[in-house]
């Protein structure tokens, strides 16, 4: 396709809504940073605009205009930014660390006696909902709710009503928020100086913690399949945290955890060349893949052996991803417990046999299975817990509630969420 169309290709996102891809690096990040041409919000898609697009497409969801920080620019985006930056922000990398490798561990006895695993189905894809689960505060009945939710959108499966699932359980955490505000991103969000209402919370909310699962669980997904899959080499190699924080620098070029998402719109007719013109409101969707592929590709002597972190994984402009870091110290901490636990671990079958499935918006795995040492649990009677629950009290004279003895309760709702999603 690029050979034909050049550095942006004509694309059917799905049958019906046709759009553009950028496949070009300097494309790529000179058009994300050039907010006068193009813009984030979907009120300039065109067909979208005129009704040409079924409202039951299943990529509606995923671009239709939402008041959130993807979609906005400008001061409504710095609002919503620094809202979430703000609030998101206030969780440490020592705390996210810390919850993210109870929760591994918790997913891990799970199934360490079994002595195989399906390590994308079975942890990668829980983790990160249910690392959010605790920051955010929501009980387990919506967090359930959300997660098969979240995981339907990002895959296309009945997108109207799973959009309409998500949102639900998070209007009903932000509501509890302001009867019992605790030591959440939820409460710091209802209480930032930015005054969002409720329904600017909510969709916040469903931003940020569906960019944290589907996406991060790609990433722990393709991190933990080039550690099982490089040759000469296996697990025991990433033994620091160096070691593995280049590795999941290499997996960042190499497999990004979002393909072609989100999309840009132009506000005039872009000519690229060839006598075709890119008109003025049609969908331009950032191919984070293609563009890291084919400058890789190109420049192989410069990003070879090295510590390269100019991809475009987590965008450019001023969109970038604002989450970056946490995404990367949840992918590290999971990625650590399970090299860590799982003695002997490799895949079940030749990489060459992994299954993947194609939707308009990305490239997925199906699964990924191995094999390991059996071994059993670790013991829960007396753990202390590590995550923080949500206080009663007001956020100005709360403190985080301390850690109790006895089974976490992370435990019974990560074997809860394992058995609904495996269902899915």
């Amino acid at each position: 396709m690029r050979a034909e169309h050049g550095p942006v290709v004509p694309v059917e996102i799905e049958p019906g809504v046709r759009g553009w891809l950028i496949t070009d690096y300097s494309t790529f990040l000179s058009w994300c940073r050039d907010t006068n041409t193009f813009s984030h919000d979907p009120h300039l898609w065109k067909d979208y605009t005129r009704g040409l697009i079924d409202e039951s497409a299943a990529v509606v969801p995923m671009m239709a205009p939402r008041p959130n920080a993807l979609f906005n620019d400008g001061a409504e985006h710095q609002r919503y930014r620094r809202a979430i930056v703000d609030s998101f922000g206030t969780v440490s990398e020592q705390r996210l660390a810390s919850v993210t490798r109870e929760v591994a561990d918790s997913l891990i006895d799970t199934f360490c006696e079994r002595g195989q695993a399906d390590l994308l189905n079975e942890f990668a894809r829980l983790l990160p909902l249910l690392v959010m689960n605790v920051v955010f505060g929501m009980d387990e009945q919506r967090a359930l709710a959300f997660a098969k939710a979240s995981r339907d959108l990002w895959t296309g499966v009945d997108a109207e009503r799973a959009n309409a699932e998500a949102e639900r359980a998070l209007s009903e955490t932000v509501s509890e928020k302001h009867r019992n505000p605790g030591d959440d991103v939820t409460t710091r969000l209802v209480q930032h100086r930015a005054a969002l209402t409720d329904e600017e919370v909510i969709h916040q909310m469903l931003l940020m913690v569906t960019a944290a699962n589907e996406p991060t669980a790609n990433l722990i997904n393709s991190t933990l399949r080039a550690a099982l899959s490089e040759e000469g080499h296996g697990p025991d190699l990433y033994r620091t945290d160096a070691e593995l924080g280049q590795l999941v620098d290499r997996v960042l070029w190499q497999d990004p955890p979002i393909t072609n998402y989100p999309a840009m719109y132009p506000r005039v007719d872009i000519p690229v060349g060839g006598g075709r013109t890119i008109e003025a409101g049609t969908p331009v969707l950032l191919g984070f893949a293609a563009a890291n592929h084919f400058f890789a590709r190109e420049n192989a002597d410069r990003i070879a052996e090295s510590a390269n972190r100019a991809h475009v994984a987590w965008g450019a402009g001023p969109h970038r991803c604002p989450a970056r870091d946490q995404a990367v110290t949840i992918t590290t901490a999971a990625v650590r417990a399970v090299l860590s636990r799982l003695s002997d671990l490799r895949l079940a079958v030749p990489q060459e046999e992994l299954r993947w499935n194609l939707t308009g918006l990305s490239w997925v795995p199906v699964a990924l299975p191995t094999s390991f040492t059996p071994q059993n649990p670790l013991p829960r009677a007396t753990v202390e817990g590590n995550h923080w629950s949500p206080s009663a009290s007001p956020r100005e004279t709360s403190e985080p509630n301390r850690p109790t003895s006895g089974r976490s309760p992370l435990s019974s709702l990560s074997s809860f969420l394992g058995k609904l999603l495996r269902g899915s």
